[in-house]
C-alpha cells in the first residue's frame, strides 16, 4: 500500500527487535541481514546499553507518528460516519418503525455513532498496541547490558525476509504487525 494510502504516516512501520549478548553478534548478524534481504543500511541499527538515544533508534519515525494521528482520525472518521448513514439506509428500507418515523434524528444519531466508534478506532491505531512488547523487550535487554538488533521493515515482504532469515539461524525475536 502506498504511504500516501496507508492509516499510519510512520515510513517504517514494520519493525523486528533481536537481542544478542555481545555486540559483535548482533554486527554479524545485521551484516547477514544486509546482504540477505532487501533492506538498507538505515533499515538495520545495531544498538548498544551505551547509546543515548536509544528510544529514538527503536522509534525513529517521530513525525509519522503525527501523521498517523492525523490520517487515522480522518479517515476512520469519515469511514465511520458513512457506516453509521449506510445502517440508516439498512434499517429505513428494512421499514424499521423509529428510523423510518424520526428519520433525520435516526440519522443523525446513527452518523454520531458511527463516527465515536471510528474515531475510537482511530485512537488504537494512532496508540499502536503491537509496538508495546517490541519496546518493552528491547528496552529491557538494553538495561541488561545486552545488544539490540532493530529492524525497520518498509514493507510486508521485507519484514518476511528479515524474520525468515533470523528465524533461520534461531534468533528469539519480537516484531510489530
Amino acid at each position: 500500500m502506498k504511504p500516501s494510502m496507508s492509516l499510519t504516516g510512520e515510513h517504517d512501520s514494520h519493525k523486528v527487535a533481536a537481542v544478542f549478548e555481545t555486540e559483535s553478534d548482533a554486527r554479524t548478524m545485521a551484516e547477514a541481514l544486509l546482504e540477505g534481504t532487501s533492506l538498507a543500511d538505515d533499515q538495520v541499527t545495531v544498538l548498544s546499553p551505551s547509546d543515548r538515544h536509544q528510544g529514538q533508534e527503536l522509534e525513529p519515525d517521530d513525525q509519522g507518528i503525527w501523521h498517523t494521528l492525523v490520517r487515522s482520525h480522518i479517515g476512520l472518521g469519515i469511514g465511520g460516519i458513512i457506516a453509521g448513514l449506510l445502517l440508516f439506509l439498512i434499517l429505513s428500507a428494512l421499514g424499521v418503525g423509529f428510523i423510518v418515523q424520526n428519520a433525520v434524528v435516526a440519522a443523525s444519531v446513527l452518523a454520531a455513532l458511527g463516527l465515536a466508534i471510528g474515531l475510537l478506532i482511530a485512537g488504537a491505531v494512532t496508540i499502536r498496541p503491537d509496538h508495546t512488547p517490541y519496546l518493552i523487550k528491547a528496552q529491557s535487554a538494553l538495561r541488561k547490558g545486552k545488544y539490540v538488533l532493530a529492524v525497520h521493515a518498509s514493507s510486508g515482504q521485507q519484514l518476511e525476509e528479515a524474520t525468515s532469515l533470523l528465524d533461520a539461524r534461531h534468533v528469539k525475536t519480537v516484531q510489530t504487525l
